[in-house]
């Protein structure tokens, strides 16, 4: 469904390899993640861990993305106190129709509280810090 390409030295990201219908799962990033008490470079923030996942540390930013980070709670536990206790399920699902070759996406400012590392975004050159900011 897709593959990590090098975009140019240092940089991956993660492109479709066949088309992808809006609303599909596209990763399970709860599967073999890592979940740690601050923010790195390449790790999605869940509730108030933060998830290294391989694929989804190789999803790249972008303000009009083709795919969502989405928590599904899938409670195991009588009374859970953190994500991974909860069980939850974290998916990055398809925004909308994405075509073969198309990079995926997802806006970092819908999970990331204050990135490890704000940077100028490609779309159009505003400062990436995170939804604090």
């Amino acid at each position: 469904m897709y593959e990590i390409k090098k975009i140019e030295e240092g940089h991956l990201g993660l492109f479709a390899t066949k088309d992808i219908r809006e609303g599909a799962i596209i990763v399970y990033l709860s599967n073999d993640s890592t979940y740690l008490p601050y923010p790195t470079r390449t790790s999605i923030q869940v509730e108030n861990q933060h998830l290294e996942h391989y694929e989804g540390g190789c999803t790249n930013h972008n303000c009009n993305p083709s795919a969502k980070v989405v928590i599904h709670p899938d409670f195991q536990g009588a009374n859970p106190v953190s994500p991974w206790e909860m069980g939850l399920a974290v998916l990055l699902v398809a925004k909308k129709d994405i075509e073969v070759g198309e990079e995926i996406t997802f806006d970092y400012e819908t999970t990331e509280e204050e990135l490890a590392e704000p940077f100028k975004c490609n779309c159009h050159g505003r400062w990436i810090r995170g939804k604090s900011k």
